[in-house]
């Protein structure tokens, strides 16, 4: 089942929803419908023993939730 990540238009909550077919999302803080859809990320979790990523050292770097003009 997708979760969704939204930013509220108006007052700026970020929050996840489940959505099932034709549901629209709204803010579950002042009940609006002007959202902005965000670029939802995962996480992995393996039990292995590599070392944990690190950033390209760019502003812009996705490890910094900016997005990386690299890849």
């Amino acid at each position: 089942m997708p979760i969704f990540e939204y930013l509220c238009a108006e007052c700026g909550h970020k929050f996840e929803a489940i959505l099932i077919g034709d549901q629209k999302a709204e803010c579950p803080k002042c009940h609006t419908a002007k959202l902005e859809q965000q670029l939802s990320t995962f996480s992995a979790h393996s039990h292995g023993t590599s070392a944990p990523a690190t950033g390209c050292g760019q502003a812009s770097c996705c490890m910094n939730n900016a997005g990386c003009s690299i890849n």
